[in-house]
């Protein structure tokens, strides 16, 4: 199996949600201006494990701030969200948003995958052409209620940061 090979030498398992989602097509070319959803693309697996490689040298020569278990898959712009691995074979794992900071964002890649067709289908996420380039409008809030909706791990999120606030509102 190709994807096999390719993972040879990674340390962890992908969940298996993830080969699936390879199985069926392996990332998208890079250098297009084609994104997947909302100016993100589907890193191909070389491309995914290189960005993986130069994370873990950047821990090496100054401090860690990539965890080694994170795996990204889309890409823009600096921005990522990765998945998740562990030792042992698991069917999903944490999809985690890591720019300059990762922080858990979605349960699962397919909780991940069915909250943006959802943006798309309620119009949260409208995608238009402007001087020949694909831009999409959003809808922040259609967008936030969605994406709470497929992932309890977000009122995580929203109840921590309601915390801190009253922590600073009150001292």
């Amino acid at each position: 199996m190709e994807i096999v090979e390719k993972l040879r030498d990674f340390p962890f398992s992908i969940p298996a949600e993830v080969e699936e989602l390879y199985q069926w097509h392996n990332g998208m070319a890079i250098d297009t201006l084609c994104q997947l959803f909302n100016y993100h693309t589907f890193l191909p697996l070389e491309e995914s494990l290189k960005i993986r490689e130069e994370w873990q040298q950047y821990n090496t020569d100054y401090m860690i701030i990539y965890a080694p278990d994170l795996l990204p898959l889309f890409e823009f712009s600096g921005e990522y969200y990765a998945v998740q691995c562990t030792t042992e074979k698991q069917e999903k794992g944490l999809i985690w948003f890591v720019y300059h900071d990762s922080l858990a964002v979605y349960n699962s890649l397919k909780s991940m995958l069915l909250a943006i067709l959802e943006c798309y289908q309620a119009g949260a996420y409208q995608p238009y052409f402007s001087q020949n380039l694909l831009e999409t409008a959003i809808d922040e809030r259609k967008v936030a209620e969605i994406k709470l909706a497929y992932n309890p791990i977000r009122q995580e999120l929203f109840d921590s940061l309601l915390a801190k606030q009253d922590f600073y509102a009150h001292p």
